[in-house]
């Protein structure tokens, strides 16, 4: 087969990766290597018939050598034995070069001593075209996250899949959102993604000692991870993000997780099969990593798990719209912090009919002008959640703008907007001036509009992009050569802060 290895911009016969662990990570030999497996799967405990049940669509492995974390990763692997997939997604951390967004190999087939694994080159075309999405050869030669889990998958899986390997770089929340989001359409009835990432590194050489090395480090441990794990099992990107910055917890799991996390919904079912440390194998916790196996599940294949696409009715804008304005008030005349405010007496049925997760913004205006706006561009968590936490932000955390004071609230007006996905369009002449919001992204520089923007400023195509390109800290004209776009559509509920406010109801009083 003839592919386009990427980076060097001419088609080229198919290029090999080498394996670069065999014969210290796992075994080189193919006969010892396949022993090595089979009596992983045989020690590893039987398979309950409702382990299968609903579809496993995703799992989460550690990625150490095979005497290590080998039987805690089989646990995972071993009820997807036999199963036939077109195609195994790996998402792991990169070990060895820092980056921004996703690299892709520069290659088409990767081996291991086992065989070849054919690249799903075509899926790679598709997705280097999307701007945190980028070849990346050197990051691939010598990492393990991914090549680790390649034997293992080997043997358990059905022959015939290919392979789409992708390693984590940096990335913010709405980064892993958006790399969440270029995944998706691959993510069919057909697709198995697997998430390569061990836990907490403690001990000196990881510069990690957050408690001494005493009786109670194994329970430690355990907690610390745990909490982590918690996270995952509650569908909870923005807490696994807090509770790494709250611990500073060693996971190197952390950027596959995260894409995970914005790729399923409260439909998929995750389980922890198992948890285990290497100091507890080997009695040694001055130098202990934490693995974790577990699965994920789902009766829809991940694909079907997208935010919501449809258009809101009014009565739920008016709904949000009051949503923000309560919140808006209790943290300008009560030092709120975007809890539910006391007067909002429906808080509860709010909540549960904006579970899904949603990009959105909240903007105030006073006397038509800007007084504050800010808001997220990617469903990174519910849209509830997502309009309390701007409407505070745009009213006391907005850095152009002083905090708004009590004084002002009878004079703001207060617009809620809810976004659609946003979708990659080939260049800014495809961009819908005044029907569409569009993102600009070069040189690792980002800037939005909403769609509304340039419609209030009178601007033509032109003039909307050359202001983009300066919001983004860019040449005015740097949209012409070398930037990508994103376009979204927005929903929007306007009214005056404070006539909005009733005595009773859900929207508050």
């Amino acid at each position: 087969m003839v592919a386009m290895i990427f980076g060097t911009g001419r088609a080229s016969e198919r290029v090999v990766r080498p394996p670069a662990l065999a014969g210290t990570w796992y075994p080189a030999q193919p006969d010892e290597l396949s022993r090595f497996v089979d009596k992983l799967l045989a020690q590893s405990d039987p398979i309950p018939n409702e382990a299968k049940n609903p579809p496993i669509r995703a799992i989460l492995v550690p990625h150490a050598g095979y005497r290590f974390s080998g039987p805690t990763a089989i646990t995972a692997l071993k009820p997807l034995m036999g199963m036939r997939f077109k195609r195994v997604i790996v998402l792991g951390p990169s070990h060895q070069q820092g980056f921004e967004g996703l690299a892709l190999p520069n290659a088409t087939h990767f081996r291991t001593p086992l065989g070849e694994i054919a690249l799903d080159t075509e899926a790679m075309e598709r997705l280097k075209n999307h701007p945190l999405i980028h070849p990346f050869p050197g990051a691939h030669q010598q990492e393990h996250s991914i090549e680790i889990q390649l034997p293992l998958l080997q043997k358990v899986l059905a022959e015939g899949w290919q392979l789409l390997p992708l390693l984590v770089g940096q990335m913010d929340a709405q980064g892993f959102a958006m790399a969440a989001e270029s995944l998706r359409p691959l993510l069919d009835e057909e697709t198995l993604l697997v998430i390569s990432g061990d836990f907490t590194h403690y001990g000196k050489n990881f510069s990690y000692q957050p408690f001494p090395i005493d009786a109670n480090i194994q329970d430690s441990l355990k907690k610390l991870d745990l909490g982590a794990v918690d996270k995952i099992l509650r569908h909870d990107p923005k807490g696994f993000m807090d509770y790494q910055q709250e611990t500073g917890i060693t996971a190197c799991a952390f950027g596959p997780v995260l894409v995970l996390l914005n790729l399923i919904n409260p439909r998929v079912e995750p389980r922890l099969l198992q948890y285990h440390t290497s100091g507890s194998g080997n009695g040694d916790f001055s130098h202990s990593v934490s693995y974790v196996a577990m699965t994920f599940h789902s009766a829809q294949p991940l694909m079907g798990a997208a935010p919501r696409t449809e258009a809101l009715p009014e009565d739920a804008m008016r709904q949000l719209h009051a949503l923000a304005v309560a919140t808006v008030i209790d943290a300008v005349t009560h030092n709120g912090t975007g809890n539910p405010p006391a007067r909002l007496t429906h808080f509860q049925q709010l909540q549960q009919r904006f579970q899904e997760p949603s990009g959105a913004f909240v903007t105030l205006k006073r006397s038509g002008a800007l007084r504050g706006c800010i808001g997220q561009l990617m469903p990174v968590q519910p849209l509830y959640r997502a309009v309390m936490e701007h409407a505070v932000n745009a009213a006391l955390r907005d850095t152009r703008f002083q905090p708004v004071t009590p004084d002002e609230l009878k004079e703001i007006e207060l617009e809620v907007s809810v976004l659609s996905p946003m979708r990659p369009i080939p260049s800014w002449e495809a961009f819908i001036l005044g029907q569409q919001g569009v993102v600009l992204s070069k040189n690792g520089r980002r800037a939005v509009f909403l769609p509304e923007v340039a419609v209030e400023q009178g601007w033509t195509r032109e003039e909307t992009l050359n202001h983009l390109a300066l919001k983004a800290g860019l040449p005015q004209d740097a949209w012409r050569q070398g930037a990508t776009f994103e376009v979204f559509t927005s929903q929007t509920y306007t009214a005056p802060l404070m006539p909005a406010v009733k005595p009773s109801g859900t929207s508050g009083s």
